[in-house]
């Protein structure tokens, strides 16, 4: 079978991949093509069109996700029932609905649609995922949890049913800053804010330290989570390289110099996506150029407990005095995702400013959670969750290693995380991450995109692995169908790339 009306130009602007797809709309609108039909394979139609299958695999996958097919393992790809693109009986008239398109610049264009991504990935339960960092459900303590909950409403009643204190629980404020002063910080229960995790914590942050193209520096790649609510403020991110100790103290001066920025943001310890740990002296550093330059630092410490292997290193909130740190955490990683609680550690006239801006966004966290969670570390849940979870796993990370090292081509790299949940991993330059991803999702296998992660919208030649919530006896397997595809694109040569529209302010 073939497609009517379907012809690519090699010499075209235009991805050939969606050169095809268009052309299978083209196809469809003209009624050469009905709903419900079965496309050609992707080996056959590559074949008509001389070009490589990954090229048609990636065009099948863009339609897929607009609607236009759904695929079937073992059956193929079919055009979608109600893909003919005519109006539904009730649907509003052509221009009755242009509100539904007149949104903001905060929810519009690619950092948000990054950060969209990265969740439905993150919460997908197809195939075998290394698409999410959150940590393993089956070994969350939920019997224990749930005694404290219990506990607590049996003994505290409608007050933990109403609104509380907008900066959080007293008691568990002061459990936080007392865990923190063991870690070397001087800091007190009127410098924690309870937020709603730590994505509410960085948004809350950078909302009150920045205006609309204030520029601010941060490693390349970082966090997901961290471009997004930057992208939706309109901030200017100025990405500095990484190297093995962290960012380029070098790179990180020039930045400084010639942007300004206001914000440096990092993640000292297992670095996300890289699992990077800055070095004591590369600390030091950082934090000089920060007084230098007069700039505020946000240091996130999301995994700092996940440490596996080595001593802990004095995180910069710390090393700093919290004089220009502001520190945030979340219990997400160690413990359950499901609590949607994290912290921010300020001097108390920021934290101030931070506690109004929350009052304006939700009102408060949960006093039932706070009071929950409180009366679970204290009775030491936290403490022996970890003693659980982290032998827990170092057993999956081995296990990810060793599939790594058995089932991956030469040429391929990968980091040796000491701790986190993930494995950052180095394609040949021939290899595209995101054309890999549409291939391997195909195969019921997920990861992170290495673009997701940029600044700049680079990283095609970069993926995430996580490996905290899979289930162990199926990382071989999962790791095995990745690696089978990576040598495939590497004896067929390079792929037709995925477009890309991250936004950038490169450093020079």
């Amino acid at each position: 079978m073939s497609i009517p009306g379907l012809n690519i130009n090699l010499e075209s602007e235009i991805p050939v991949y969606r050169q095809i797809a268009e052309g299978v709309r083209a196809a469809l609108a003209a009624g050469h093509l009905s709903p419900g039909l079965r496309l050609p394979p992707t080996r056959d139609l590559a074949r008509q069109l001389g070009v490589n299958r990954n090229t048609v695999v990636a065009a099948y996958e863009l339609l897929a996700t607009e609607g236009v097919v759904h695929s079937h393992t073992g059956r193929g790809t079919f055009l979608a029932e109600s893909a003919s693109g005519e109006s539904l009986p009730g649907a509003p008239a052509p221009g009755d609905d242009d509100w539904l398109t007149a949104f903001s610049s905060a929810v519009q264009g690619p950092s948000l649609e990054r950060l969209l991504s990265a969740y439905r990935l993150a919460i997908s339960s197809e195939g075998i995922s290394f698409a999410s960092s959150q940590p393993a459900n089956d070994l969350a303590p939920v019997k224990e949890f749930s005694s404290a909950m219990a506990s607590v409403l049996a003994e505290m009643g409608a007050s933990v049913l109403t609104y509380g204190p907008m900066a959080g629980s007293p008691r568990l404020r002061e459990t936080i800053a007392a865990g923190m002063r063991c870690g070397g910080s001087r800091v007190t229960a009127g410098n924690v804010l309870i937020t709603n995790g730590s994505q509410q914590a960085l948004e809350l942050v950078f909302r009150t330290l920045l205006d609309r193209d204030n520029a601010v520096v941060l490693e390349d790649p970082t966090f997901t989570g961290a471009l997004s609510a930057l992208g939706s403020l309109g901030a200017r991110t100025v990405g500095v390289p990484l190297d093995d100790e962290g960012m380029r103290p070098d790179l990180l001066a020039l930045a400084l110099e010639r942007h300004r920025p206001r914000v440096i943001y990092v993640q000292p310890t297992f670095q996300n996506p890289t699992t990077r740990v800055m070095s004591l002296a590369r600390r030091r550093e950082i934090l000089a150029l920060a007084t230098r330059y007069g700039c505020a630092v946000v240091e996130d410490d999301w995994a700092g407990e996940l440490r596996y292997e080595g001593d802990p290193i004095p995180t910069l909130h710390a090393l700093d005095g919290g004089r220009r740190v502001l520190y945030v955490s979340t219990f997400s990683k160690k413990l359950m995702p499901g609590l949607r609680i994290g912290w921010v550690v300020a001097p108390e006239r920021v934290r101030d400013r931070l506690v109004a801006l929350k009052q304006v966004e939700d009102c408060g966290t949960s006093p039932l959670l706070q009071e929950a969670l409180q009366r679970f570390l204290e009775k030491g849940g936290l403490e022996r969750h970890l003693r659980r979870v982290r032998p827990a796993y170092v057993e999956r990370r081995d296990r990810l290693q060793n599939a790594l090292d058995r089932h991956f081509p030469d040429g391929v790299h990968w980091t040796r995380p000491t701790g986190g949940l993930f494995i950052w991993v180095t394609l040949p330059g021939e290899v595209d991450s995101n054309e890999l991803f549409l291939a391997a999702r195909q195969r019921g296998v997920l990861f992170s995109r290495g673009e997701l992660f940029h600044v700049g919208g680079s990283g095609r030649d970069t993926l995430r692995l996580g490996f905290g919530g899979v289930d162990p006896e199926r990382i071989p397997e999962g790791i095995a169908v990745l690696g089978e595809l990576i040598r495939e694109r590497l004896s067929e040569g390079p792929s037709v790339a995925v477009d890309s529209r991250a936004e950038a302010m490169p450093i020079f």
